[in-house]
């Protein structure tokens, strides 16, 4: 199944070390087991499979 997130907003890092550890995206209606804080989706860094040119594949349980 495919899902347009939209694009990347910000990122969070570990100050300490450097290492992103999540991106967040615009919030969406649809019901998704991710974190949702304040219309905006957080997406851990363990679930971000490839980066590309323009699109980014994320796995997510559902």
């Amino acid at each position: 199944m495919e899902r347009d997130f939209g694009y990347v907003q910000d990122v969070t890092a570990d100050l300490e070390s450097g290492v992103i550890t999540s991106i967040i995206v615009p919030g969406s209606s649809n019901k998704i087991n991710l974190f949702i804080n304040n219309n905006e989706i957080v997406i851990p860094w363990k679930q971000i499979k490839c980066i590309g040119e323009d699109i980014i594949l994320v796995e997510i349980d559902l």
